[in-house]
């Protein structure tokens, strides 16, 4: 069936797509086979940090030798760690190059080749630029089980941040530290918090700050200062839109930090009532601590893009195949499931009369289309032109309703369609595809036809 013909054409061509992905990226990527630890691709920063050419060949290079200088496998590789579809992050110090990194490795199955993936992350060069070295060493053990706590928790995008934030918060005190993203002349929202035990939290009361409240702020973060702030009544008269977002909430101090990229301030983390006897101290902490959020939120960015790369159709915004197999890991046997196939009309004949940018066009289109009238049950794209909407425990009235409103296609869209559903899914879900599937195809054949008969 073509749910099962896709899949050698989406596996051929998805380390051709990663790389040029990763291509421009400004962290370290390269690939290597796992089994001959040869090199298979290095990106454009890889190569510069490592004195290639863009064009010089990689063939016969071996990973160990070129990144590491060493003659024999790496006794640090992590390829016994690495599985299809996860991450491991690891942190250590690259002697070639004199600089630490924070490293995320994956694997990826191609035909019989299990490749290597790893991205690395500079965390020093920023600390570098701003001079903070000496603060860096005196806090050198602080940061650095900050960081192995941050990396340690792989699993989530957004879990890195959250750790290392709320582990600097129970070491350095305050009631709550906190992190807002936001660029200049837009809202500012909270995204990120950690809360003192018995401290009420802020996050849900912080979302989308009026720009006008924190304009003060940011024009002293391109000062290059931080906002210390060690009584809230002094804002009273002359900052009254912060200090009606600030007094309510039992703020009495504050130190805020900017976080900035390319001279840019992306936004800022700060601490509520701080101790305030050791401010300085907490200052120079925060100073450096901008530097690693900035590197966790690059890479939070980065893997949220791979993500969706792995999981979503880059044309239509549909999951995709690799989508549907992460859904079918996680759904319940015991519930019912609905499967509505569908086949758009007519793809090939405006590909090859009007150009694939009207056929790509018609498949946006009909993407739009079954989302606008599933009632927000999830919609993949499984092949060139088929689509299947997946509906897990789903009424079988309700169903009938979506399948009924899909079928009233009032000329934005001709698709052909197939569906099944079952009050008990249990391991019969392929059995269940197939069945749609070839419903689907009566129902084409059925059309094609009626469009001949009307054509005579």
């Amino acid at each position: 069936m073509v749910f099962r013909n896709v899949r050698g054409r989406i596996m051929e061509s998805q380390l051709e797509v990663m790389k040029k992905f990763l291509e421009p990226l400004h962290e370290i990527v390269y690939m290597a086979d796992m089994d001959t630890y040869e090199l298979y691709y290095m990106n454009g920063q890889a190569r510069r940090c490592f004195g290639l050419e863009p064009d010089e060949p990689l063939e016969g290079e071996k990973c160990y030798a070129l990144l590491q200088g060493r003659d024999t496998p790496c006794p640090f590789c992590t390829n016994d760690k690495l599985q299809c579809g996860a991450f491991y992050e690891w942190v250590y110090y690259n002697s070639a190059l004199q600089r630490h990194f924070a490293v995320k490795d994956t694997m990826v199955q191609q035909e019989d080749r299990r490749i290597r993936v790893e991205l690395s992350f500079d965390m020093s060069t920023e600390a570098q630029q701003k001079n903070t070295i000496r603060s860096y060493e005196s806090n050198e053990q602080l940061l650095n089980e900050a960081l192995r706590v941050a990396l340690s928790c792989y699993d989530d995008q957004e879990e890195p941040v959250q750790a290392f934030l709320s582990y600097m918060g129970g070491k350095l005190g305050g009631d709550r530290m906190y992190i807002f993203e936001g660029t200049e002349g837009n809202t500012v929202t909270n995204t990120y918090e950690w809360c003192k035990p018995g401290v009420e939290s802020q996050l849900a009361n912080l979302q989308a700050v009026p720009w006008e409240a924190v304009s003060r702020w940011y024009a002293a973060f391109h000062r290059g200062e931080h906002v210390i702030l060690y009584n809230v009544e002094e804002i009273r008269e002359h900052e009254p839109e912060l200090y009606q977002v600030l007094q309510p909430k039992a703020i009495h101090s504050l130190i805020a930090c900017p976080i900035v990229s390319h001279d840019r301030v992306m936004g800022f983390f700060g601490m509520d009532n701080p101790p305030l006897n050791n401010l300085y101290h907490i200052s120079t902490i925060l100073d450096i601590m901008s530097n690693f959020i900035l590197c966790m939120f690059h890479r939070r960015d980065l893997l949220g893009r791979l993500e969706r790369m792995s999981y979503y159709d880059q044309l239509t915004g549909a999951l995709n195949r690799h989508g549907l197999a992460r859904t079918l890991e996680q759904m319940d046997p015991e519930e019912s499931v609905g499967i509505l196939y569908c086949d758009v009309m007519g793809l090939k004949h405006i590909n090859d009369t009007l150009g694939h940018e009207h056929g790509d066009a018609l498949l946006r289109r009909a993407y739009q289309f079954l989302v606008e009238r599933c009632q927000g049950q999830p919609v993949y794209r499984l092949g060139g032109d088929e689509f299947m909407v997946l509906c897990e425990d789903v009424a079988r009235l309700t169903f009938n309703a979506i399948v009924r409103a899909v079928s009233e296609q009032t000329g934005r869209v001709d698709m052909a369609m197939g569906s099944v559903w079952k009050e008990r899914v249990g391991d019969s879900f392929y059995a269940l595809l197939s069945q749609a599937d070839q419903e689907m195809y009566d129902d084409k054949h059925y059309r094609r036809l009626q469009g001949q008969i009307c054509r005579e």
